[in-house]
């Protein structure tokens, strides 16, 4: 992913479920103040010491900024200001402040520089894009909570939301300023990620390739780009309990919308499924060209007797009795279904997806 597309608020809403009264405009917030900085290459790090100052020499501290300051501290690597902010504590009542033992640090500041300056002014922020967001979001948590600006109960769920999720997230994925060359043929495993990144990654891959290809491509197209997606129930279902309404409106829409306006652009999406009837309806009718293999569920059938229209009920009638290997292909191009075998690929070249033999499996030595 580039670092354009990582930094967008669309991206980043969507990606860590931001509601949109509060989270969203916080989210907008913190992307437009990197950018206004960015070309500072210290920016990070002037904004990272900054935030201590303001906290330590406020005239109205808040309490919650004291855990995002040991937050911040432990994202920076700072070993040292960590175990000084583990005897920092909060003194309520009639006048509210943070103290140490017998110091306390006042609005004038002068128990800060004499006690945390120096330590803050030893950090380095060397950052990838994932920790940089997290501290980012750290950060403007402690700014809008001293001038008033949220409440920490309304955006302390998002900052949990993005450390767990990206927790996931950059073990498979990283941030890069440019786009690397396209390749001719790219294979993308979700074999061994999560539930949750099989949801996220085929949409930020889908979004980043569509979006590139549709603003890159002359009119007419000079060429195409072709987007398969193998288990593809797995990703474009309407039904999954794991995530909210919006972002599973957003997954689903992005998709429909490559299906439906892709071709203009010279991208195509070819989907590969043993539940078609778990994928959005939408997606299935704008399938041009269908290769059906053996299915013997009635919502499946139900779902291929209503969608395609070019299959006669002899042809339906086969589906649930089609030996292994055979199909019937049908569509635009084709002027009549036809039956086909398909050939048995050589050992060496068939993919790892047979069944366990139980037989052999459980006999007894």
């Amino acid at each position: 992913m580039i670092d354009d597309e990582f930094w967008d608020i669309e991206t980043l809403s969507i990606l860590f479920q931001a509601t949109t009264n509060t989270q969203r405009p916080f989210l907008r917030r913190l992307i437009d103040g990197r950018d206004k900085f960015k070309a500072d290459p210290d920016s990070l790090l002037k904004y990272t010491k900054s935030i201590f100052q303001k906290v330590f020499s406020s005239a109205s501290p808040k309490r919650d900024c004291l855990d995002l300051l040991r937050s911040i501290s432990k994202i920076i690597s700072n070993d040292s200001l960590s175990t000084k902010l583990k005897s920092i504590q909060w003194r309520s009542g009639n006048s509210e402040k943070f103290y140490e033992g017998t110091v306390y640090y006042e609005a004038d500041g002068i128990a800060y520089a004499n006690h945390i300056e120096a330590i803050v002014n030893n950090s380095t922020v060397n950052l990838d894009a994932f920790d940089e967001l997290i501290l980012r979001a750290n950060i403007q948590l402690c700014y809008e909570l001293l001038f008033g600006y949220v409440q920490y109960d309304h955006i302390q769920p998002l900052l949990k939301r993005m450390d767990s999720h990206l927790t996931s997230l950059k073990k498979v994925i990283s941030v890069v300023e440019t786009r690397n060359a396209s390749k001719t043929l790219t294979v993308i495993s979700l074999r061994k990620c999560n539930q949750d990144t099989k949801k996220v990654i085929p949409l930020l891959i889908a979004k980043h390739f569509y979006n590139h290809h549709k603003n890159s491509v002359t009119n007419p197209p000079n060429r195409t780009f072709h987007l398969i997606i193998d288990e593809a129930h797995n990703i474009l279902s309407e039904e999954s309990s794991r995530e909210t309404e919006i972002w599973k409106d957003y997954r689903l829409e992005l998709f429909e919308e490559i299906i439906k306006e892709g071709r203009k652009y010279g991208m195509f999406l070819t989907i590969s499924s043993q539940r078609p009837a778990d994928i959005s309806p939408t997606i299935v009718s704008q399938i041009h060209n269908f290769f059906i293999h053996r299915l013997v569920n009635d919502r499946d059938l139900m779902l291929i007797a209503n969608s395609i229209s070019t299959l006669d009920k002899l042809s339906r009638d086969l589906i649930p009795s089609l030996p292994r290997g055979a199909c019937i292909v049908t569509g635009t191009s084709f002027a009549l279904p036809m039956v086909i075998l398909v050939d048995l690929l050589s050992k060496e070249k068939q993919p790892d997806s047979e069944d366990v033999d139980l037989e052999k499996l459980w006999k007894a030595d």
